[in-house]
């Protein structure tokens, strides 16, 4: 099997070279047992003809309160990095579709001994800033939306789902129960006041 490697980033320990399939199915499925579901990724910064940094993380990692990893260097250092996080370096206009791209170890070392420099450890019993616990849909349109997500019981005994990966949503109707390894996340919408977004 072909492999391409990433950065991984655990809490508590220091960065290191992470071997990924260079497969795109493959990946996709390999970065999500790694960081534990689903997930969502940004660009980090660029490196230079038309690749970047991207930083990938469990997007419920707040909701699921992941342990606390790493903070953002100045002057972002109140953000924090929950769960584990996965650097992969992405072509800027095709990366949706080819996937992550290989990374050289000499550039690995080079990312791994900046992230040690410049991301500092956390302690482990950092809480999430409560704006961060902050979800927006469909932002800067009509049907913009802000929602928590708030750990609840089960719903029922006989449910229905729909999808079958790390994140299910409860099929009942309203689909905004979410079940997350045998944990029950829902969406409660917030008051016009509350909406303070990060």
């Amino acid at each position: 099997m072909k492999t391409i490697n990433a950065i991984l980033l655990e809490p508590g320990k220091d960065p290191a070279i992470y071997k990924l399939s260079a497969n795109l199915d493959r990946q996709i499925e390999e970065i999500s047992a790694v960081l534990d579901g689903n997930f969502t990724g940004s660009r980090f910064f660029q490196v230079g003809e038309g690749l970047s940094l991207h930083i990938f993380v469990n997007d419920m990692a707040i909701p699921l309160r992941l342990p606390a990893n790493r903070r953002f260097p100045e002057p972002d250092q109140q953000e924090i990095i929950f769960g584990n996080a996965l650097f992969l370096v992405m072509d800027d206009v095709k990366g949706d579709e080819e996937g992550a791209l290989p990374i050289p170890d000499h550039i690995c070392d080079f990312f791994i001994a900046k992230l040690k420099e410049n991301f500092q450890l956390c302690v482990g019993n950092e809480q999430p800033d409560p704006k961060a616990e902050i979800f927006v849909e469909n932002r800067g349109t009509k049907e913009e939306r802000h929602f928590k997500w708030v750990e609840v019981e089960q719903p029922a005994n006989d449910l229905k789902f729909i999808g079958n990966g790390h994140v299910r949503i409860v099929d009942d109707g309203n689909c905004d129960t979410f079940e997350v390894k045998g944990r029950y996340f829902k969406q409660i919408s917030l008051p016009v006041e509350d909406k303070k977004i990060q």
